[in-house]
């Protein structure tokens, strides 16, 4: 969730999916009815303090993150905000790419990644510089290619169909088909066996494609969106 037209655009921008809502209460419904990476709140709501509204969250249970800004604010007021369970205060306005990027940190650090770098095998992601390594290689892709391997990566032993790669590359707006992202993970593919790793990416027929470590020979167990348990065979 984002808390207002401005930061929904730069949202849309950076390839994050959001959602607006106008006041706390709102927002407080929407935890109720889905599950958000994280909560983007201003402090100064129609209805209520932004902190409030984390307090109220908090006190329900749900341990969304939260990220609070405020065009200003005491000492006393952020430190109140940080208290009743904000994951991070920022003051605006700020860098468009600073924003992005301080809520990467937040949704990496809940997800149990307390680095900007991801590793499988001998395959290396880095989120802060958006770049692909294999055994310590370069390997160049494009944003979009790079966006499919990030969902892949932070939702490792998911099972991910088709609809999640479109919600993560194009936030809603303007999707394209589906077929898409099979061009898209052709050509991951492609560069990743020009690379040495021909295993990678594994096609689940008529669910969708899952992230597998390119060392492993043997049948394992994952789990898919629906959390149903499915054996898979190397």
């Amino acid at each position: 969730m984002c808390r207002g037209a401005d930061d929904l655009a730069v949202l849309r921008k950076s390839n994050i999916n959001s959602e607006r809502a106008g006041t706390g209460r709102e927002a407080l419904d929407y935890l109720k009815l889905y599950d958000y990476d994280l909560m983007l709140i201003d402090l100064h709501l129609r209805d209520m303090p932004g902190h409030e509204v984390v307090r109220l969250a908090r006190a329900a249970g749900f341990k969304t993150p939260a990220l609070v800004l405020a065009d200003t604010a005491t000492p006393a007021i952020k430190a109140r905000a940080l208290d009743q369970g904000a994951d991070d205060f920022i003051l605006t306005p700020i860098d468009s790419e600073e924003l992005t990027a301080r809520i990467r940190a937040v949704v990496r650090r809940n997800q149990g990644h307390t680095n900007s770098t991801l590793r499988l095998g001998p395959v290396e992601l880095s989120l802060d510089r958006r770049e692909v390594r294999v055994e310590g290689r370069r390997m160049p892709v494009s944003r979009r290619e790079f966006a499919v391997l990030e969902l892949l990566f932070l939702k490792q032993g998911t099972i991910l169909n088709k609809a999640a790669f479109l919600s993560h590359l194009y936030c809603g707006v303007e999707e394209p088909e589906m077929k898409t992202i099979d061009v898209i993970i052709c050509r991951l593919r492609k560069k990743l066996m020009a690379a040495g790793i021909p295993t990678l990416i594994d096609t689940v027929w008529g669910c969708g494609y899952i992230l597998r470590d390119p060392l492993t020979t043997h049948g394992f167990v994952v789990r898919d969106q629906d959390n149903v348990d499915l054996a898979l065979q190397a």
